[in-house]
């Protein structure tokens, strides 16, 4: 594994937070019961992965650089989520204590975090030893000493072969979450002399993707040009799912008010009115139309329970007869496709097919839709965005306030 080779040494990791939290190498040797070179010979081999002086040595302590008080945040928030994770998995009646998770914490292996990711990831122990490149044996070994060290199930045998179970999925986002801290670090102390390093994780819900999300991201490259994006897109479902596991950064797009999980949290920007959308030449396009003209024609819609179907419905309520759905589509890119080979309807803001009204191509019927999306940010709950994240927000925020009128970026 690639990623398991670049990545820090766990139990380097835990003695230069001792030292931190203890203000001497001394006393970080006798509370972690190990001789005081080996904390000392640990503390270099940090400074060598993060090319960065993490304390300062005197003869009264040691305290930690200004680098130093990044990693040693970032370590702090990486096991508490990894220690969080191994308590929230246990589908057993009395989940491990405190004390109990700590024990559990303090064998865990890198090599084991990697492993079970990516058996979650890959979706069976065989998939993950052949995408990894190591054997069978080796990645089934680092499964069961993980399971051995937890002291519950993580793993289910299919016909596909060893793959989690509700448990280990959920143990496996928690230590997704957790790695992102590690990578933050890594970004930050990177960026500890003023320069903006590192990627931004984007997930994107269909919005205005190609006006204001692109015009904030080259804005914020054109200023911090070794900054680099990874900018995901799909249905609410999925990237809700890609920002929980920390996949992503920050989810843009609707909001659902209020999120349908507890542990993320949303930020209102601004509202976008919905508008009936068909192709240029529709023979409803030009006229005042009225619902029984809608009824008249078919529709391509998003699936029932999403906010855009349910403006669809309001429509209809009331009537005998709703809307006639012959297409759920879940992608905007496939509505806009259908709509311009056909004389299909559909509920859109105008916002989502701007480029297509711009060319001629789709227009709004003159009809008004009493509803629309709002859009916002969703964000981890105990998210702690880095420098190069608060940035591009920054810019975003800059973008839209030129964008949308009356815009008020949050505090």
């Amino acid at each position: 594994m690639k990623r398991l080779a670049q990545f820090p040494n766990l139990r380097h990791l835990r003695m230069f937070m001792s030292v931190c939290e203890l203000g001497s190498l001394n006393a970080a040797a006798r509370g972690l019961n190990i001789a005081q070179p080996a904390i000392t010979q640990a503390i270099s081999r940090l400074e060598d992965v993060y090319a960065a002086p993490l304390l300062t040595r005197r003869s009264g302590g040691s305290q930690p650089t200004e680098e130093g008080r990044i990693l040693w945040r970032r370590c702090e928030r990486f096991f508490r989520v990894l220690q969080r994770g191994i308590v929230l998995a246990s589908e057993r009646a009395a989940a491990p204590t405190l004390t109990q998770s700590s024990n559990i914490l303090s064998r865990l292996t890198a090599a084991q975090i990697f492993t079970h990711i990516s058996v979650s990831q890959h979706g069976s122990l065989l998939l993950a030893a052949k995408a990894d490149g190591l054997s069978v044996s080796a990645l089934h070994r680092a499964a069961r000493d993980i399971e051995r060290n937890l002291g519950y199930e993580l793993y289910a045998k299919t016909p596909q072969g060893l793959t989690v179970n509700r448990a280990g999925a959920e143990l496996a986002r928690q230590f997704q979450i957790a790695l992102r801290e590690i990578a933050a670090a890594e970004e930050e102390l990177k960026g500890s002399d003023g320069s903006l390093k590192g990627r931004v994780l984007i997930a994107s819900l269909p919005m205005i993707r190609s006006s204001i999300l692109g015009k904030a991201i080259n804005r914020t490259r054109a200023r911090a040009p070794r900054l680099d994006f990874v900018v995901l897109e799909g249905v609410y479902d999925t990237m809700l799912k890609a920002l929980r596991s920390g996949e992503a950064d920050m989810l843009i797009g609707a909001i659902r008010q209020p999120p349908p999980v507890d542990d993320v949290t949303e930020t209102y920007l601004f509202g976008d009115p919905y508008s009936i959308i068909a192709r240029k030449g529709h023979p409803l396009d030009g006229k005042d139309v009225s619902l029984d003209d809608l009824a008249a024609y078919e529709w391509v819609a998003q699936r029932d329970g999403t906010p855009v179907r349910k403006a669809l419905n309001a429509l209809f309520e009331g009537r005998d007869e709703g809307p006639r759905v012959r297409i759920e589509a879940p992608s905007t890119l496939l509505m806009r496709s259908i709509l311009l080979d056909s004389d299909a309807l559909a509920v859109l803001s105008v916002r989502q097919v701007a480029l297509e009204v711009g060319l001629g191509l789709l227009t709004p019927l003159r009809f008004h839709v009493p509803a629309g999306r709002a859009i916002g940010i969703t964000m981890r709950s105990d998210w702690l965005p880095s420098r190069t994240q608060l940035f591009f927000l920054e810019n975003f925020y800059e973008v839209l306030s030129e964008e949308i009128q009356g815009f008020v970026p949050p505090r």
